[in-house]
């Protein structure tokens, strides 16, 4: 990228003292090329050239030879005095005539620069350090090695050399080092071309600071932290000096003048003469750019804003503004280059935050349209699933909508639904499931709604399930937990009404329409196995009966069913409180008012026999009555004959044994007038506050109901009308057919018998 952005920069103007000399690798094989090149060297030494460089990978050194001192004479009588000793002898050393020994000679004492281009440094040539620089260990040493581009590195002997060498890499395809490092990176050298124009400008001192910067006296050059440049004339720019090279035969029949005050350079390779040449003369034109000493953090530091964009920002976006701001960084980083090179001579090696930057936002594009796919697909499948979940759920099958709900990502609904069938399972007492279904939640969503309460709550009824409905804890005090009341089917328990020898009833609401209804409930666990099964069939047949009943004065019967051990009745609420409430002697309802409750309650019975539906436990306990509108309603159809049947259970006699019929009380086949001779033994009670017949046991009470005769109603209240004791003689009649034949016959002689205000 820096060769494109180069095209941009100005124009520079190239070096004019410099001249090169291209050797021939064959002229320095033998003797006399070895000696044309002296006479070379002595005449650009004539010609006051400014300075000579010769490029090679294998300079001359002086060869030696043992020389043995002349001998003086000595007299015979000194030699045979040291005849027996041993005598030092000095030894002496004097160079050879060979070309190669002048041509060092030469090279020593004309102070020529030498270097060798071997790239690497295990091939160079140990380069003594009397001349280099004493490395400034400063921060530097405290940044990364990652951080840094490599430094290019010499060898480093102690032995003196009599020659100026330098290093000098002239491979270097992109950044040109200036400053060389040797192994320990404790010293430093400058380049060959750092060193050959600081002799040519005469600046006395030579200097370069752990920031990049190198000073020769007045002049400053700035580098990278491992000394390193861009130069304008290089391969990289395509920009070259234009150099004129002369063989060693036209060299030597130039003028003097043609090198005098000029650098002259000697080679036997163009390329690298070039090179050499073009470093120069970028140096000379102050033509060196330079990544600056703090892109070393400030280019991580940018690389991780990116990254944070792509990863957290560019997700957010839609992918237009995506693509038009990712656009607008990636023309952003390409254009700042420029600019900063053209206006500050700074390079910013920038093309790593390119790649990441155009890679990363294909890379992220390519995943969301992947992840926008599955979770396209995903949502399919949860709608589906969720579909099949919240019908099942609304059908009430909770086990099979729970495992297709479990299926559905996490959202609203399919916590909603979840959440109800908790709450399902808690009023059916499940607590063990109802756990397990707020657990299932919690993990997929944390603080929903109250479900940390409900698991606290329900934490230490998972193991067990409170029989609340059963007769055995009917006397008990009921003690529960603060979750969801009990729940029948589709109804929702709202709060206990009261309890009796069959099970419980409840205020409870149809939330489908709103509407409160009385849910009754019959404990399945009165029976043994073999009873169950016929009770439970006649249980919901006649129940089924009784729900074709359709009369103002009769409890409407909405639903039935059976569920966790019970069977249900939900039927019509009504407003009020049961006649028992008016059976005390000191609570007695008007004569007067006691007739029309009674014909009312004879002619539905009547309509009901009319419909072969027989109530079998007609008492005041289950007549409703609304003092304030006069409202009366007959409750608990369907029940009496389900339990009828069954005698005892732990000693006592399940129903109202103290208002049935003889032939009840006996077993016998009942029909209409069981429920009139009933209606009879409700009368004699409302209107005395006493029972017909009274006994210490039920065996006593059995025998009197079906073999005694009743005390007269008027001898225990005489002030009542002779109509009470003729209804109620012909309503106790021991014999079905001696009693009134219907309950609209009934309801007549009530009517009739009414006494007046």
């Amino acid at each position: 990228m820096f060769r494109f952005a180069s095209y941009l920069l100005p124009a520079q103007a190239e070096i004019s003292g410099v001249r090169v000399v291209q050797l021939s690798e064959s002229q320095l094989q033998k003797p006399q090329g070895i000696k044309d090149f002296r006479f070379l060297l002595r005449k650009l030494d004539k010609s006051k050239a400014a300075e000579i460089v010769w490029l090679t990978d294998d300079f001359p050194q002086m060869d030696y030879v043992q020389q043995e001192p002349p001998e003086k004479k000595k007299n015979k009588k000194q030699k045979e005095k040291n005849k027996d000793k041993k005598v030092e002898e000095t030894v002496h050393w004097k160079p050879t005539e060979g070309e190669r020994n002048k041509l060092a000679w030469m090279l020593e004492n004309q102070n020529v620069f030498l270097t060798q281009y071997k790239n690497t440094a295990q091939h160079q040539n140990n380069i003594p350090y009397n001349e280099v620089l004493i490395y400034q260990d400063g921060w530097r040493k405290y940044i990364p090695a990652l951080f840094l581009s490599q430094k290019k590195t010499f060898r480093l002997t102690k032995t003196e050399l009599p020659y100026r060498v330098y290093p000098f890499d002239y491979q270097e395809s992109g950044e040109k080092s200036l400053i060389w490092y040797d192994h320990d990176g404790s010293f430093t050298l400058p380049d060959l071309s750092l060193a050959l124009f600081s002799q040519y400008q005469n600046n006395k001192k030579l200097f370069w600071n752990e920031s990049g910067l190198i000073k020769l006296d007045t002049l400053k050059i700035k580098t990278g932290l491992s000394g390193k440049v861009f130069n304008y004339f290089s391969d990289l720019t395509n920009r070259h000096t234009r150099i004129n090279s002369l063989s060693l035969e036209m060299a030597e029949k130039k003028s003097k003048s043609y090198f005098k005050n000029k650098i002259v350079l000697i080679g036997q390779d163009e390329h690298q003469l070039q090179v050499l040449a073009d470093s120069l003369s970028s140096i000379d034109a102050g033509a060196v750019y330079h990544t600056p000493a703090y892109s070393w953090w400030l280019l991580p530091v940018i690389m991780c804003v990116l990254g944070i964009y792509l990863l957290w920002v560019l997700p957010l976006l839609s992918k237009t503004s995506g693509l038009f701001l990712g656009a607008f960084i990636i023309l952003g980083i390409i254009s700042v280059q420029p600019v900063l090179l053209i206006l500050n001579g700074v390079w910013w090696p920038t093309i790593n935050l390119l790649l990441f930057m155009f890679i990363g936002q294909i890379s992220v594009y390519v995943y969301l349209s992947g992840y926008d796919i599955l979770k396209d697909l995903s949502q399919k499948q949860t709608d589906a699933w969720f579909q099949l979940g919240h019908y099942q759920y609304q059908k009430g099958d909770y086990e099979t909508a729970i495992t297709s709900l479990l299926k559905c990502q996490a959202n609203e609904e399919v916590l909603s639904d979840l959440y109800e069938i908790g709450l399902s399972f808690e009023r059916k007492r499940q607590y063990d499931r109802a756990l397990q279904i707020y657990s299932e939640i919690n993990i997929r969503q944390k603080k929903y709604k109250d479900i940390d309460k409900r698991l606290k709550s329900l934490s230490g009824f998972s193991e067990t399930r409170t029989e609340i409905l059963s007769p055995a804890q009917a006397q008990k005090t009921l003690v529960m937990p603060d979750m969801e009341m009990p729940e029948f089917g589709r109804y929702k328990i709202e709060k206990e009404l009261g309890r009796g020898a069959m099970g419980v009833v409840y205020l409870g609401r149809d939330p489908k329409i709103n509407r409160k209804v009385a849910i009754k409930t019959l404990d399945y666990t009165q029976f043994n196995k073999t009873e169950l099964k016929t009770v439970k069939s006649r249980f919901f047949r006649e129940a089924e009966a009784a729900g074709r009943l359709s009369h103002n004065n009769i409890v409407t019967v909405y639903d039935v069913g059976e569920e966790d051990g019970f069977a249900f009745i939900a039927m019509d609420y009504v407003e009020g409180v049961p006649l028992s409430d008016f059976t005390q002697k000191n609570k007695l309802l008007p004569v007067r008012e006691v007739y029309r409750i009674l014909q009312v309650v004879a002619d539905a019975l009547g309509y009901a026999h009319s419909q072969n539906i027989v109530h079998r436990d007609i008492k005041p306990g289950n007549i409703m009555y609304n003092p304030e509108d006069r409202q009366i309603k007959i409750t608990d159809f369907g029940i009496a004959r389900i339990t009828d049947s069954v005698k005892t259970r732990t000693g006592s006699f399940m129903g109202s044994p103290s208002y049935m019929a003889p032939e009840q009380m006996t077993g016998s086949r009942v029909d209409g007038q069981a429920d009139l001779y009933s209606l009879g033994v409700s009368m004699y009670q409302l209107l005395t506050g006493n029972l017909p017949f009274d006994a210490d046991s039920l065996g006593n009470l059995a025998y009197k109901i079906t073999n005694e005769k009743h005390k007269s109603i008027r001898e225990i209240r005489p002030e009542l009308p002779a109509s009470a004791t003729r209804i109620t003689n012909k309503a106790l009649q021991k014999k079905s057919e001696k009693r009134y034949a219907n309950g609209a016959e009934m309801a007549d002689a009530l009517n009739r018998g009414m006494p007046s205000e």
